[in-house]
């Protein structure tokens, strides 16, 4: 029987647990492979959900208060500028603005890039210029301004590649000949989650890319200085125009945290049979007393152990084991998503593309989700582990002895 304090018991207790442990080696160590390949792949998605939808919260707090599109026919049509002056009646409304913007397919790099149109001399002077690189274009390169662009950097990889890294020639099948776009600027790299695939075009120039009316626009934002009365509005706007479509910046959070939510969802339920098959496999090795076992905790009983002495030796052998597995498993995790950048797993939440960032995720570990991840995992293997050595520990030495 150990004897002496509470501290000196534990501390003979756990180094015995130890001891036991490292007999039996090679089914721990299977184990212990087993555990940290499960709790990694749990961690993984998990942080990787709460870092996206994190990322997608702090850039949606920039969006407008209400984003209003016009509907033909299910589709999303251009907006005409007839609906800007009935908007701005609407008492609550602050200020109505317009937006141009839309996507050009380059077939030859089978790439969509994201256009968008507004006035370039807003970045040059404005807050926004820190997230810009600013290219020296040449006064005897410089067309017209309203040919000027901004690309992220996703794209100004792929313009150097067909040697397009100083101007671009878009072209559409009406125009006569390709006009050349000067790239003035490229977005830094803490922006490329936003950025990678997008081209700021000054706006006539969007217009004339996109093709679209001088009188026409592909959505408006609305602001409204009172936070209460933006659902009001909303509604406002659909009941009198019921062919918009207005949608509360509430909505679109609501909507990332969902699809990431789902993806995180999906790719758990896709991995459930291995996890499943994981968990009966830790079980069948943990939950079976081998004859060695049952004959330790025989002898443990004869020379005078006590059943909870016999019960906290296995429990300290539960926890080392699943604690050191757990913490080996989200520390792999945590590498995996923060410092490799989650190859193969980042497509599934981002989408496949040809310029899908690079991006580079800031840790958001929400200790929820670790609570949850010792939940799954530490406290079933200490339930398999210490449940079959209670059951050996009150049956009679005598008859352990005989049976094994």
């Amino acid at each position: 029987m150990i004897s002496g304090s509470w501290f000196e018991r534990q501390k003979n207790i756990i180094d015995y647990s130890l001891q036991s442990l490292l007999r039996r080696r090679s089914k721990n160590i299977l184990i212990l492979i087993i555990f940290i390949l499960l709790v990694f792949a749990v961690s993984a998605i998990l942080f990787i959900t709460g870092s996206l939808t994190r990322e997608m919260m702090v850039t949606s707090n920039d969006l407008p208060d209400i984003t209003v599109q016009r509907i033909l026919g299910g589709r999303q049509v251009n907006v005409l500028s007839s609906y800007i002056p009935e908007i701005e009646k609407i008492p609550g409304v602050e200020a109505v603005e317009t937006r141009v913007w839309g996507y050009f397919y380059l077939a030859s790099l089978q790439a969509n890039f994201t256009i968008y149109g507004m006035d370039l001399n807003l970045l040059e002077a404005g807050e926004y210029r820190e997230i810009v690189n600013w290219q020296n274009v040449p006064d005897g390169a410089k067309r017209n301004p309203d040919f000027r662009m901004i690309v992220g950097q996703g794209i100004f990889e792929l313009l150097k590649d067909i040697q397009m890294e100083n101007a671009f020639l878009f072209y559409q099948p009406t125009w006569q000949k390709p006009i050349p776009f000067d790239i003035i600027g490229t977005f830094k790299t803490e922006t490329e989650l936003q950025s990678n695939d997008m081209m700021i075009l000054q706006t006539e120039g969007a217009r004339r890319v996109l093709e679209l009316p001088a009188d026409e626009f592909s959505d408006l934002v609305v602001y409204v200085p009172n936070p209460e009365e933006i659902e009001n509005i909303a509604l406002k706007i659909h009941r009198y125009f019921p062919e918009l479509r207005a949608i509360t910046r509430a909505q679109i959070q609501n909507t990332y945290a969902s699809v990431f939510n789902w993806k995180s969802a999906f790719v758990l339920s896709s991995l459930l049979v291995a996890i499943f098959a994981f968990l009966i496999l830790i079980w069948d090795k943990a939950s079976g007393l081998s004859p060695e076992e049952k004959r330790e905790i025989g002898i443990l009983k004869a020379i005078g152990w006590d059943t909870d002495v016999v019960l906290s030796v296995k429990f300290w052998e539960g926890l080392i084991l699943s604690g050191i597995s757990s913490l080996a498993g989200i520390l792999l995790a945590y590498a995996y998503i923060y410092w490799l950048r989650a190859p193969g797993l980042r497509e599934i939440f981002i989408g496949w593309s040809t310029i899908y960032p690079s991006f580079q995720l800031m840790p958001d570990i929400d200790p929820k989700f670790l609570l949850l991840i010792i939940t799954i995992s530490v406290v079933p293997y200490l339930a398999v582990t210490v449940f079959p050595a209670w059951k050996a520990a009150i049956t009679d030495p005598d008859a352990i002895m005989r049976n094994i």
